[in-house]
């Protein structure tokens, strides 16, 4: 099953949590032509691929130049004052002294133009390369800034790379649950995390469960009124997860992303 899911579903005892992908296309695995996927509107290099995928048939097999850099875009309507979240996986392939890849995004206003939001402009375009030999997932969380209309979601191989995209994901995650009770205070950290999850702040911890988007619960513990606990999550796949604490005054539910070192 696609970690990138067009609509993703989650039934919490009797709590709706809804989180859509808006990207189209997410898993690259729709094309009108070879090189044409699907809903990317920029379009450079891009190679349907079915050797090299993280999930499901397909991938983009994106191909930098002796001395140019390709693109792959496409622009996203989203929400002033709105949390998204950006993850993907990416495998690149290096040839001489090739730099790898990058995500290179703008905010963009209700005019089309991109948008300086000194908050997030260092996280929407990294100064540091994408390089990993195997897959490797990619994520950041960022605040459209408030004269925001869209996304212009970008990825970009450099000279004398090879880079392999699925599983792209933009999402904003709201939270429909009519008795669960949002607990003040309440820390989890690191997020993204790798080997260890700690959660802080607690009042009479009873239950965390920890969740994939899948539905299913991949870790899950009881507690006897901790303020603090660690979890080992380094067993668990790259990707996103959603934590759920039970305690005395309600229910909590967090996204996490996990990620390798």
């Amino acid at each position: 099953m696609k970690r990138a899911l067009f609509f993703v579903l989650l039934l919490l005892q009797g709590h709706i949590l809804k989180s859509q992908n808006l990207v189209l296309n997410p898993g690259f695995e729709a094309w009108s032509k070879n090189i044409k996927p699907y809903g990317w509107t920029h379009i450079e290099n891009c190679l349907k691929d079915s050797l090299n995928v993280n999930s499901g048939n397909y991938s983009c097999k994106h191909t930098g130049g002796t001395t140019s850099t390709s693109d792959l875009g496409q622009t996203i309507s989203v929400s002033p004052g709105k949390e998204y979240t950006i993850s993907l996986f990416y495998r690149t392939v290096i040839i001489s002294t090739g730099n790898g890849a990058r995500v290179w995004s703008y905010w963009k206003d209700a005019a089309g133009n991109s948008i300086s939001d000194p908050a997030s402009d260092e996280i929407l375009r990294p100064s540091k390369y994408l390089k990993n030999s195997s897959w490797e997932l990619f994520a950041i969380t960022a605040k459209a800034p408030e004269n925001a209309a869209s996304f212009y979601l970008e990825v970009r191989t450099y000279p004398n790379s090879i880079t392999f995209w699925d599983d792209i994901v933009f999402e904003e995650t709201v939270a429909t649950m009519t008795d669960e009770k949002r607990l003040p205070g309440v820390r989890i950290f690191p997020n993204p995390a790798t080997n260890q999850l700690t959660i802080r702040d607690l009042l009479n911890l009873q239950h965390i469960d920890i969740i994939c988007l899948a539905g299913m619960i991949v870790w899950s513990g009881e507690f006897k009124g901790e303020t603090e606990v660690t979890i080992s999550i380094a067993d668990l796949p790259d990707g996103i997860y959603l934590v759920r604490i039970r305690t005395s005054a309600g229910l909590f539910t967090r996204k996490i992303i996990k990620k390798a070192c």
